[in-house]
């Protein structure tokens, strides 16, 4: 199922999975499934597309819920019109990072979700301040495995 929607007053277009195809129009980072399965990918976010400035162009990110909630839940009720902006508010957009190394230690993981510095969220430019904000409070960001550092980057979740 894909899906244009509107949650916390910004809209995007929601996957349920990761069959999309990148093409001269989309802008990622990485592609997360080009190093990740989608099966395992899908236990923990989903793609979300959110169209740039420039018409027809959209941006690639990876919706994680910092909570750990049973997306499949969110998808059923995206997929029947029943979601509303608390199924969202404990999300955030993310982005793929391949190869993540910790400059502490050396340590290398396939990957992880970080959250880009410039978050978009058209129409609720606060709702970015306010997504780094629980993030930043709650504490969420991930530290190394191996030695307990910090990454230069807010990382939410490792493959």
């Amino acid at each position: 199922m894909t899906k244009l929607i509107k949650a916390e007053n910004t809209e995007f277009i929601y996957w349920d999975n990761f069959d999309y195809q990148i093409s001269d129009n989309i802008l990622v980072s990485n592609d997360a499934k080009k190093y990740v399965s989608p099966d395992e990918l899908l236990k923990v976010c989903r793609p979300v597309f959110t169209e740039y400035y420039k018409k027809g162009v959209f941006i690639l990110d990876y919706l994680f819920w910092i909570d750990y909630t049973d997306i499949t839940n969110i998808d059923l009720k995206v997929e029947n019109n029943t979601f509303q902006d608390i199924d969202f508010e404990r999300s955030v957009k993310t982005y793929f990072l391949n190869n993540l190394t910790c400059f502490s230690c050396g340590k290398v993981y396939k990957g992880a979700l970080s959250v880009d510095p410039v978050l978009i969220y058209p129409n609720n430019f606060g709702l970015r301040d306010k997504k780094l904000k629980m993030i930043s409070e709650e504490n969420k960001t991930i530290k190394c495995h191996q030695c307990g550092n910090g990454f230069t980057s807010k990382v939410l979740y490792i493959f």
